[in-house]
């Protein structure tokens, strides 16, 4: 009875069943006058019948049949000459036309009476019950709507009552969740100002570095020791500044600070940029990079992003390939993917590492290689499922490595 629609709801149940109590009431009693009618009628007819068949016997004798008290043994012998005539208490109602008129017209009466007040019943129970569900639909929606990313907005319920609680609760975790977002908002803000901060900070030391190395390695050294000892320093230095860039990449991804500006891109002209950029490394290194493309494949993505995916791949791929050996890129397409597929002819993947090749920083015991920064994969993989698709791998050792691009066709701009 805390609950304010119950209230309405029980009074109404209550009134409903009260006035029907009330009118089969009256048609009790209405039927009980009516069969009194028929009884003191036919009374009156055994009268008259009694009166022609004994024409001595006196009007207060007539009625003494009728109002004395009955006795047994009269009972029984009137149950035996009447049974002599075919009438007793089986006797089928259809037969007894004045009694049979009246169940059939009471039976309509109280069918109706029954059918009325049971709809009002339904009727009743149903409004109750779709103002309560509809209410919860609604608080369901208004749930819904905020976890989609919806506006924060208040549910309006004043009353008492079950669901006002739980639409007062609802408001409570909508103000937790507008506390949340909004300190998760200035977290992001401040982890995004760090790393570009850290990014600058870093880039300075790291670009007079280059600068030193380049200046020593132009001098004449004749001393061998000193010069192979420069050019690692320069190969560790650029591995250094990969390593930086792509840990403020993960960064950004991590804190879910990075909003994709898809557009259609042709990939074929994506993946010949990707591998333009790592032209100087194969002819140093002694590798082939060849593209296999059936027609122009254009998707709709973030091309900086994906450029970063796809370059990433191929970098892996040519960092796990011997000097001299071929490196493939098939781009094919079908109405529900894309897929982009780079394989390699290096040392494959063993079986262990198949499960952890994608997280930061793995390294394989397996693996003699040891250039790679470690999270190249890793970023592949996030930028994958940021464009809704994913990532596979095809390998055994000794045989290269095949890992997929799969992209969904079924995305929105």
């Amino acid at each position: 009875m805390n609950n304010k629609g119950v209230k309405p709801f029980l009074l109404g149940l209550v009134l409903i069943l009260t006035v029907g109590q009330l009118v089969w009431g009256m048609l009790a009693y209405r039927q009980a006058a009516v069969v009194q009618g028929m009884f003191t009628e036919r009374d009156a007819e055994l009268a008259g019948r009694i009166r022609s068949v004994s024409p001595g016997l006196s009007a207060a004798e007539i009625a003494a049949l009728f109002t004395s008290a009955p006795r047994a043994e009269d009972a029984e012998s009137g149950r035996t000459i009447l049974a002599d005539a075919g009438y007793n208490g089986g006797t089928d109602m259809r037969l007894l036309p004045s009694i049979w008129t009246s169940y059939r017209s009471y039976a309509w009466i109280n069918g109706l009476a029954c059918t009325f007040f049971g709809a009002l019943v339904l009727l009743t129970v149903y409004r109750f019950l779709k103002r309560l569900y509809g209410t919860v639909d609604q608080y369901q929606e208004e749930v819904y709507y905020i976890m989609n990313g919806g506006r924060t907005t208040w549910i309006d319920d004043t009353e008492e009552g079950s669901l006002s609680r739980l639409a007062a609760a609802i408001n409570t975790m909508i103000s937790s969740l507008q506390t949340h977002i909004a300190k998760e908002k200035q977290n992001r803000l401040f982890l995004k100002e760090t790393m570009t901060n850290i990014s600058h900070q870093l880039k300075t030391p790291l670009s007079a570095l280059f600068m030193y190395n380049e200046i020593m390695q132009g001098e004449a050294v004749n001393n061998e020791t000193v010069s192979r000892f420069l050019e690692k320093s320069g190969q560790e230095l650029e591995r250094m500044q990969r390593l930086i860039t792509n840990l403020l990449k993960m960064a950004r991804l991590d804190a879910g600070i990075i909003e994709l500006h898809k557009r259609p891109v042709m990939l074929n002209e994506l993946i010949r940029r990707a591998a333009g950029s790592l032209e100087t490394r194969l002819e140093r290194e002694g590798k082939r990079l060849d593209m296999e493309a059936v027609r122009p494949v254009s998707y709709a993505c973030d091309p900086e992003w994906l450029l970063e995916a796809v370059s990433n791949l191929l970098t892996n791929a040519v960092e796990h390939s011997g000097p001299g050996s071929s490196i493939t890129v098939q781009l094919t397409e079908t109405p529900l993917l894309v897929d982009i597929v780079v394989a390699d002819g290096g040392e494959g993947v063993h079986p262990d590492d198949a499960n952890f090749l994608f997280k930061p920083f793995y390294r394989s015991r397996f693996s003699q290689n040891k250039q790679g920064t470690g999270i190249g994969l890793t970023l592949a993989k996030t930028i994958a499922e940021m464009h809704g698709g994913f990532i596979s791998l095809d390998s055994k050792p000794g045989q290269g490595a095949k890992f997929t691009l799969h992209l969904p066709r079924l995305t929105k701009l």
